[in-house]
């Protein structure tokens, strides 16, 4: 329940979307989140320098737990453009003066702009997901850096491609048996109180997964 599509969406954006290569940044928008955790394990894993962004001191501490070497707390939006100028010096202090190679973005909205301003020259932009909303990047951005937005759609890169997806699920066990992902699970819920659990989640407090058990 905590593994395979957390694990398998951010494998898929991270080996075959990204192509990341070891020694390469990646800055993880929602690292604390299931597939954002997921993306700084396999990040670690695959030998990149991880930078974690989440909305607070606490999920950024998580996030370095699990691999990233540093963090940025990130402030609530929605923003107006002073605010969006403020959070892109953010990132870019976190990224260094050279940019990040890879941004894995789970959050969209306001968000997005400012993190992709932080991007090094030909990096790659990963499109995940949007519980911020969807954003618009200026076109503008992606020429000036020479940068790739991409986009990360597991479920259709499965049915697409299934002997990919049987590889890429065999070499995820084999990094777990190895130790080097384990998925965090945060919160456990009885099936009788599954409501319970969507309002965790509802409220973005949430740190890993939240899982419904069965009796």
């Amino acid at each position: 329940a905590a593994f395979i599509m957390t694990y398998g969406t951010s494998y898929h954006a991270l080996k075959e979307r990204a192509k990341i290569k070891a020694g390469e940044s990646l800055l993880v928008l929602g690292a604390a989140g299931g597939v954002g955790l997921a993306a700084v394990e396999l990040g670690k894993a695959m030998g990149a320098r991880v930078i974690a962004a989440a909305s607070s001191q606490e999920k950024v501490d998580l996030a370095m737990k699990h691999g990233a070497e540093s963090g940025v707390v990130y402030p609530p939006g929605p923003f107006d453009r002073d605010g969006q100028k403020a959070l892109a010096e953010m990132f870019k202090q976190a990224c260094g003066p050279n940019g990040v190679d890879v941004i894995y973005d789970g959050v969209g909205g306001d968000y997005a702009e400012p993190a992709f301003r932080s991007i090094a020259w030909e990096g790659r932009y990963l499109v995940v997901g949007f519980p911020a909303g969807i954003p618009k990047i200026p076109l503008n951005l992606p020429l000036l850096k020479g940068a790739d937005i991409v986009g990360v759609f597991w479920g259709a890169a499965v049915s697409k491609d299934p002997k990919q997806h049987q590889e890429n699920i065999r070499e995820l066990f084999d990094l777990h048996s190895a130790g080097k992902i384990k998925p965090f699970v945060s919160e456990r819920f009885p099936l009788a109180r599954a409501g319970e659990a969507i309002t965790h989640l509802a409220s973005r407090k949430a740190m890993g997964k939240v899982v419904v058990t069965m009796d």
